[in-house]
């Protein structure tokens, strides 16, 4: 899930690990649109991406917990916070 904030420092909404000119630049309902570099071969249909969004807010006050993906694999991390907002 991508946030529709955007820091003034970061274009776009997000970006595509290994890709730094990929930009995320619109954001639908169900789907992002990609600012891809004209240089760079397209991932093929059905690729999985790893998104690094701009903003996380919006994500971990829906959830319980996240996954968060490190160099030796994953861990599942709680969201202490979840729903603490109002």
């Amino acid at each position: 899930m991508l946030g529709s904030d955007r820091p003034a420092w970061a274009p776009g909404y997000g970006r595509i690990a290994g890709q730094p000119e990929a930009v995320i630049v619109a954001l639908s309902e169900h789907h992002a649109t990609v600012s891809w570099p004209a240089d760079e071969p397209v991932p093929a249909l059905g690729s999985l991406l790893d998104v690094i969004p701009n903003h996380v807010c919006l994500v971990l006050n829906l959830v319980d917990e996240v996954v968060a993906v490190t160099a030796s694999g994953s861990e599942r991390w709680p969201v202490a916070a979840r729903g603490k907002n109002g």
